[in-house]
């Protein structure tokens, strides 16, 4: 066009001969961006973190150990204010390890993941300033604020303030995550490279928990397979919450295995681990990590690169999954004598039903405020011996928050919808909201008893790097 003058830019940065998109975030750093997963780095640490989990095992000293170490390490590169997305990839290494210190009897408070990272992860913000503030967090949990009244004036009847504390600490660990993760995630930009980094951390020490399974079924001489949950198949730990991580793993194993951008011994890595995982939770005979992720996947693959994953090369990974899933799936039939079908094919609710039917109730009676935090808990447990608590936290969020709750539902749902309007199709896209999918799933059926919830909600707070164009004129 006249009067236009198109200056040619400075070529664009290189590694290993291959060309670096323009970020916005300098040449240096856009090529550190790039970098490539490397697979000896990859495989030797599953395999560390798979003798970790049989060490752990055997020593809840050692465990308790390295989650202290762990901690510390988040705090020093939060107070030394260390590049926000190191302290991503602490943050999903820490959700991960959660259940593999639970179940490896660690000597920590119940909820020590969820407030771990959401300390860290505030510590961190704040050490960045206030300039910009994502309010959506802010709001949903404000929003759950007035119910915390009934249960402290309740701290007066005999349950004391003993159980005020723990019902506090219980039911508002998990939105205090998802506010300090939202917050977080709002400042951290992810390419494609940077996202698969970050899951690679959350699934290493997931290999840590199935680690310690093969260890014990190992010392098994038999092991007898019913209609229910196996708690010696899930390493002497609940069923449930064991197979909702190995599911997990298993959906960014998935992921990982279907990114044609990774060499192909990595690739056929990330498929095995998938597998492996995925045998795992079957063998639980707990049914949510099978279903969890095949909710992921289902939600995720529509949004990758449809044109990248119609490759000969994955098409061909297909088919040898494929392959190696009814084969695996024929040996685990036989293992369990046909059992793991019936299981797997059970339409049963296991009284989750019943528990949501009860926290409507309670709604009914306290539409607007709810009837404070816990109380749902408290009615589900009337004539059991001990605490039953809320499984959908759905209908937990009407009971105790009431309308303020239900609103607060709708804020949770936009947090992890976000990436859906603000992404563009790729790894990232997908990997984000089959991880949210999976996160509001798992939310139905356990509620948020666990630190990855939140933080993979918060999660979806993260912005894209989109390369940028300059046209001088």
């Amino acid at each position: 066009m006249p009067g236009t003058v198109n200056t040619p830019s400075a070529p664009a940065p290189t590694r290993l001969g291959r060309p670096v998109a323009n970020t916005g975030l300098g040449r240096r750093r856009a090529a550190a961006l790039a970098r490539p997963l490397h697979f000896n780095w990859v495989l030797g640490l599953l395999v560390l973190h798979a003798l970790l989990g049989a060490v752990f095992k055997n020593s809840s000293f050692l465990a308790t150990a390295h989650a202290l170490g762990t901690l510390f390490l988040g705090l020093y590169l939060a107070i030394r204010r260390r590049p926000m997305f190191h302290l991503a990839c602490w943050g999903m290494y820490i959700a991960g390890a959660e259940v593999l210190w639970r179940m490896t009897g660690a000597n920590l408070i119940w909820e020590y993941g969820k407030y771990a990272i959401s300390l860290v992860f505030l510590i961190r913000f704040f050490r960045g300033g206030l300039k910009s503030i994502y309010m959506t967090p802010v709001i949903y949990f404000l929003l759950l604020m007035p119910a915390v009244v009934p249960t402290i004036l309740g701290s007066f009847s005999p349950h004391g303030l003993v159980d005020m504390r723990k019902l506090l600490s219980f039911n508002l660990s998990g939105p205090l995550s998802v506010l300090a993760c939202s917050l977080f995630f709002s400042r951290i930009r992810l390419t494609d490279s940077r996202t698969r980094r970050l899951v690679v951390w959350m699934v290493l020490p997931i290999a840590g928990i199935a680690g310690a399974i093969l260890f014990g079924l190992t010392s098994l001489e038999h092991l007898d397979f019913g209609r229910n949950s196996n708690l010696l198949a899930s390493g002497g730990f609940g069923p449930n919450q064991v197979s909702g991580f190995l599911g997990l793993g298993a959906f960014f194993a998935v992921l990982l295995a279907l990114d044609p951008r990774l060499n192909t011994r990595l690739r056929l890595l990330f498929l095995a681990v998938a597998f492996w995982f995925a045998t795992h939770a079957a063998l639980s005979f707990s049914r949510t990590g099978i279903y969890l992720l095949g909710a992921g996947l289902a939600v995720a693959l529509p949004f990758c690169s449809i044109r990248r994953m119609l490759r000969p090369q994955t098409l061909l990974l297909v088919a040898a999954a494929v392959g190696a899933g009814l084969v695996t799936w024929g040996f685990l039939m036989r293992y369990t004598e046909g059992r793991i079908g019936e299981r797997l094919s059970s339409t049963s609710l296991t009284r989750r039903d019943l528990i949501a039917v009860q926290d409507i109730a309670i709604w009914k009676k306290n539409l607007f405020l709810g009837a404070g935090v816990g109380s749902s808990s408290i009615a589900h447990s009337e004539g059991t011996a001990g605490r039953v608590g809320a499984h959908t936290e759905y209908t937990r969020l009407l009971a105790e928050h009431g309308l303020l709750g239900a609103i607060a539902a709708i804020l949770l749902l936009k947090l992890a919808a976000r990436p859906l309007f603000t992404m563009p199709p790729g790894f990232t896209k997908g990997a984000l909201l089959g991880a949210s999918g999976m996160t509001l799933l798992w939310m139905a059926a356990s509620a948020m008893r666990n630190a990855a919830p939140g933080l993979l909600i918060g999660l979806a707070s993260a912005r894209i790097c989109r390369p940028r164009h300059r046209v001088l004129k």
